[in-house]
């Protein structure tokens, strides 16, 4: 359910503000009645909506990938002194949301939608989709530590443990790993690293199952090819 004046703003027709007005003035009815009430809240899936007697038309479904920078909030309402990542999407892209999140510190891949049933089976705890992070730490991984990131840490408040399917070096000077993770715990790669003792510099995303964000420059967007939704559509739903 989302509020009227988004669904509204969501499918072309027009602004929210001036939705809002459109709504104020008895022009927008939903499944046949007039509803002037500001906050009122639809299902554009299965309600009715038309505007000065004409039928919303249906977005059209976008997939996209965003290479997101360091200091950009993955959220539509961002304090005053944070930056939204909206602020580098154009305007005929602002119904997307965000299939996960990357806080304002990471940076890297994310994938935006405005198709709901797309975002619910890429986030699913279920759909198992790995997750592979580009991180340099403060100081070198012990061994021991090294393999305690792939048993498994303990985090609170869930008290469950945070594991990471595979652990690449890739640099020594400064330390430079590439990990891959199927679960999705609130900034699990610095906590969990934290927890051991050590600080993450940098966190970059390079993909979420078969998207990549290879050559993309950061800040920059693109559509998902057909074969990266192909390959995310071809995995199996949750059950």
């Amino acid at each position: 359910m989302i509020r009227l004046n988004k669904a509204i703003a969501d499918s072309g027709y027009c602004a929210r503000r001036k939705a809002d007005i459109l709504i104020a003035q008895g022009k927008v009815q939903v499944n046949g009645q007039v509803v002037a009430e500001m906050g009122a809240k639809v299902d554009p899936q299965v309600d009715q909506i038309t505007v000065n007697g004409q039928p919303l038309k249906s977005p059209q479904k976008v997939y996209l990938l965003l290479n997101k920078p360091v200091g950009y909030v993955t959220s539509r309402k961002a304090g005053k002194a944070q930056k939204s990542f909206y602020e580098m999407v154009p305007q005929e892209f602002r119904a997307v949301d965000p299939a996960g999140r990357l806080d304002q510190d990471s940076s890297g891949a994310l994938i935006l939608s405005n198709d709901g049933d797309f975002i619910y089976k890429v986030t699913h705890p279920r759909f198992h989709l790995p997750k592979v992070y580009e991180i340099t730490l403060d100081r070198p991984l012990e061994p021991a530590d090294l393999q305690q990131l792939k048993t498994g840490v303990l985090l609170t408040p869930e008290n469950k443990l945070a594991k990471m399917t595979r652990v690449e070096v890739l640099n020594g000077n400064p330390p430079t790993y590439r990990v891959e993770l199927i679960t999705g715990f609130n900034r699990q790669i610095r906590r969990t690293l934290i927890e051991l003792r050590y600080r993450v510099k940098t966190l970059h995303r390079v993909s979420l199952g078969p998207v990549q964000v290879q050559d993309l420059p950061i800040g920059q967007l693109r559509p998902l090819t057909e074969m990266e939704l192909a390959s995310l559509a071809a995995s199996p739903l949750p059950e």
